[in-house]
């Protein structure tokens, strides 16, 4: 990305801190989750892992995703020709 004046570096930071943040969340309610599935399965005696396959294939869906535009974006040449030639 091309960065200009007194916002050099911003888009790093800010990068950083959204993924930071969404890494924390997810940790947590992954953990959260499996708290609340391991006191079900207690209770009952019934593993219930088998539950959270369909919401982790989502889960790695949406990741495979988010991971394929950032990497056809910072791969794309014509849009960075386009963002210093272009965008003026």
């Amino acid at each position: 990305m091309s960065e200009r004046g007194q916002t050099n570096g911003w888009f790093l930071i800010g990068m950083t801190l959204i993924i930071l943040g969404a890494g924390i969340y997810g940790l947590l309610t992954l953990l959260g989750v499996s708290f609340a599935i391991g006191a079900a399965s207690a209770e009952t005696g019934a593993p219930l892992w088998v539950i959270l396959i369909i919401p982790g294939l989502v889960a790695v869906g949406f990741l495979i995703l988010i991971l394929k535009v950032i990497i056809d974006r910072l791969g794309n040449a014509e849009d960075d020709y386009y963002s210093k030639n272009i965008d003026k």
